[in-house]
């Protein structure tokens, strides 16, 4: 029996939204000196946000930013352009009637940026097709003072990839990003910021959480060094292994 194309498209991103919900990871613990402020963005559905786009209106403009569910309240998550809106799926999906990306922000609001900024770390949990993060999310950069500075950032760590089956028949991953950036060296008092980034189609935007601090510190550690923190751990299991073997 041959399916009308909308109904079987319609079909699919039912069962795209109601992707495992159980597969998801923690946020690494943030841990910033001096003053420190941080904002959490989670129940994103279109339960909790009733008035903004659906699936058959996904290209229009949000009515409003989505201030943080928890935390300071002084920014703003916003969709610049393309498709996305809350779905009871868990969050923002990237879909509709048409094809394309959405364009997100996140912004401070009329309050502005943490009094002597020096560093911002931004999470953020992500579904979507392909087996890389780069397939889901994709040109994140930072401005401040109303400029387009477009700064990359400084620390990166992919802190997990989880699979979590397929999406349009290919192999889907759930996976939780922390970037960080050091703006110490700027002369100016940073008093405004942003970042902007491209979601995916068809991916599912989760959580996300941005953390500010006065004081520079490092706390998005580089790949390289979770990757030699995790073989120190499986070393020290089979050295203590072997120890308790020959104690026994």
């Amino acid at each position: 029996m041959k399916i009308h194309s909308t109904l079987l498209k319609t079909l699919l991103v039912a069962a795209a939204l109601g992707m495992a919900a159980n597969a998801r990871a923690a946020f690494l613990v943030i841990s910033l000196p001096g003053s420190s402020t941080e904002d959490q963005w989670t129940g994103l559905t279109a339960t909790n946000f009733p008035g903004y786009p659906t699936y058959t209106t996904s290209a229009n403009l949000w009515p409003a930013p989505i201030g943080s569910t928890s935390g300071t309240g002084d920014l703003d998550f916003n969709k610049i352009s393309g498709l996305g809106f809350p779905s009871n799926g868990g969050g923002i999906y990237v879909g509709g009637m048409t094809s394309g990306t959405g364009v997100y922000s996140i912004a401070t609001s009329a309050t502005g940026a943490l009094n002597a900024l020096e560093t911002v770390v931004f999470q953020i949990e992500i579904e979507g097709i392909g087996a890389n993060w780069s397939d889901v999310f994709s040109g994140l950069s930072l401005n401040y003072n109303g400029g387009t500075q477009s700064l990359a950032a400084n620390f990166f760590q992919e802190v997990s990839a989880i699979n979590t089956g397929t999406m349009f028949g290919e192999p889907a991953t759930r996976f939780t990003l922390a970037f960080q950036w050091d703006l110490s060296a700027v002369v100016d008092p940073i008093t405004t910021f942003d970042f902007q980034w491209t979601a995916a189609e068809h991916s599912l935007t989760y959580n996300l959480q941005v953390n500010q601090g006065d004081t520079m510190v490092q706390v998005v550690p580089e790949p390289t060094t979770c990757v030699l923190l995790a073989l120190s751990a499986a070393g020290f299991v089979v050295w203590k292994r072997r120890t308790t073997g020959r104690s026994s």
